[in-house]
């Protein structure tokens, strides 16, 4: 969800003073060059395809199991005897299981150490791999707390089942103007021993729906985790924990940002929103329309 620096999480157009909208956070890649990959766990291509095939396995999975979670309930009803108290603290602890992995996986200081034992190309599936492992194990031990709350008639049913699918394509538009299609972050590893192996500039540019908010993915993550149709204690909890860690990961990603593109983002800041888009109009035009060279 929000994962890593994007290289288009987005940009500015018509702001004339600013010409530079190159990442300037290298630190990750220059301490792997300094470091090498001899000594690192994966350096051949088989532990490289162990890793894309963890990503697909457990980060695939994980991500499905989550949205039909979300969608239905729990696909495994486990009785552990507790008590409602206990079952949401149970629950509130593989929440946050899921935010503590994710939050220190994403930073740029957990990356620089990683680089002593797992190259940069290898980042990506790591992190799918570990994070479907914990949406795997939030799912299968999930405790239900009491019955439902509300059980919505059938027309509103159907309508939040429309803005659940909805959610899901802009998310996948989200994703595709951030350029290629990498959801699992293999790519990279993928590339890694092929002939190409030098790193591609990140340019912020303004594309897709991140011409209406800057984080339009934690925005569509919003709407697909309260558009299920399950009202639950134990989902309002998982519901309200999850909305409080996005609206956290996505203020600490906008440091991130600011420290990776600079001027370009804190003027990308003052044109769009972070998660509510004001107007149906977008905020700036589409960075594929400028001609070439204006910047």
């Amino acid at each position: 969800m929000a994962p890593q620096i994007r290289a288009t999480t987005e940009e500015i157009v018509d702001l004339n003073p600013i010409t530079n909208r190159t990442c300037k956070l290298t630190a990750v890649e220059d301490a792997q060059a300094r470091r090498g990959i001899g000594r690192q766990w994966i350096s051949r291509k088989p532990g490289a395809w162990l890793l894309v095939a963890g990503a697909y396995g457990l980060g695939g999975s994980g991500m499905l199991a989550w949205l039909l979670f979300l969608l239905v309930g729990p696909l495994i009803q486990l009785d552990s005897g507790f008590s409602t108290t206990g079952r949401l603290l149970t629950d509130a602890l593989l929440c946050l299981l899921f935010f503590v992995q994710h939050s220190i996986m994403v930073r740029q200081r957990f990356r620089l150490w990683l680089t002593r034992s797992v190259r940069v190309d290898f980042h990506g599936a790591l992190y799918a791999t570990v994070s479907g492992a914990c949406l795997l194990t939030l799912v299968c031990l999930w405790q239900t707390a009491g019955p439902p709350l509300w059980t919505p008639p059938q027309w509103i049913r159907w309508l939040m089942t429309a803005l659940f699918l909805s959610a899901g394509i802009g998310a996948w538009w989200g994703s595709r103007a951030l350029g290629e299609f990498d959801a699992l972050g293999v790519q990279p590893a993928i590339r890694a021993f092929g002939r190409d192996r030098s790193a591609t500039p990140m340019d912020f540019k303004v594309r897709g729906p991140y011409r209406w908010v800057r984080h339009p993915l934690y925005l569509c993550s919003l709407i697909i985790i309260w558009t299920g149709s399950v009202f639950t204690l134990d989902r309002l909890l998982h519901n309200g924990l999850w909305t409080i860690w996005i609206i956290i990961g996505a203020t600490m990603e906008e440091r991130d940002l600011t420290d990776c593109f600079g001027d370009a983002y804190r003027a990308y800041r003052k044109k769009v929103p972070m998660l509510l888009p004001k107007s149906l109009k977008p905020r700036l035009p589409d960075d594929r329309d400028r001609p070439p060279g204006d910047d």
